[in-house]
């Protein structure tokens, strides 16, 4: 199962919005995304797979997804469907766009960088002195570039992707839970818990009880 990041769909992070229209002539396998998708059936009929079932879709018929939540298609026929992609911090930059100036300014080249070396190596127990000197850029610098590009602090948007790849992990995967933490860089288990908690509102085990197929 793939797991779909924020920066293989929105090229700017300062407004992750994005959409497309898909004609799906096969089945879709199961996958997981680290944003929202809206779908929306324009043509034609399948059936929707995710944590909460099958459902049959016809013209008009929309699909909505969480952060994290997996989903795919199957039994197609003729399918097209227009798709919406929201970043899941997407409502606090929206409102921050209403500020004047608030996006005037191009996101640093630097900031991409550090996302990219980010989402590269999860397991790495970065830091922010790491981070910051990895990319050339003063600690408190770059955290005013990524609240600006990205509505989070470096080590914010680190915990964020480290949640969303130890759900998709949790999903396509039987690996114990230990060593999903470790292999996305939260190493010790009570730590782990509570970082995942704090992003989905479950606990890992709770989460894979729930939403694995």
């Amino acid at each position: 199962m793939h797991n779909m990041l924020s920066s293989e769909v929105f090229p700017d992070p300062r407004l992750p919005v994005a959409g497309e229209r898909l004609e799906v002539v096969a089945d879709v396998a199961p996958h997981s995304h680290a944003f929202f998708e809206i779908a929306v059936v324009m043509a034609g009929r399948g059936t929707h797979v995710s944590a909460a079932g099958e459902v049959a879709l016809a013209p008009d018929s929309v699909v909505v997804l969480r952060p994290g939540e997996w989903h795919g298609y199957v039994d197609c026929e003729d399918l097209v469907v227009r798709n919406a992609y929201l970043g899941p911090d997407v409502f606090g930059l929206l409102s921050g766009a209403l500020v004047p100036g608030s996006l005037g300014a191009p996101a640093h080249p630097a900031v991409q960088h550090a996302m990219r070396l980010l989402e590269s190596d999860l397991a790495e127990p970065w830091t922010l002195d790491q981070l910051a000197a990895r990319v050339n850029l003063a600690p408190g610098y770059l955290i005013r570039l990524f609240g600006k590009s990205v509505g989070l602090s470096p080590m914010a948007y680190l915990n964020r992707i480290r949640a969303e790849r130890a759900a998709g992990l949790l999903i396509e995967t039987e690996l114990p839970i230990s060593t999903i933490g470790t292999t996305v860089g939260w190493h010790d288990p009570s730590h782990a818990t509570r970082r995942f908690r704090s992003a989905f509102g479950l606990s890992p085990s709770q989460y894979r009880s729930a939403f694995r197929p």
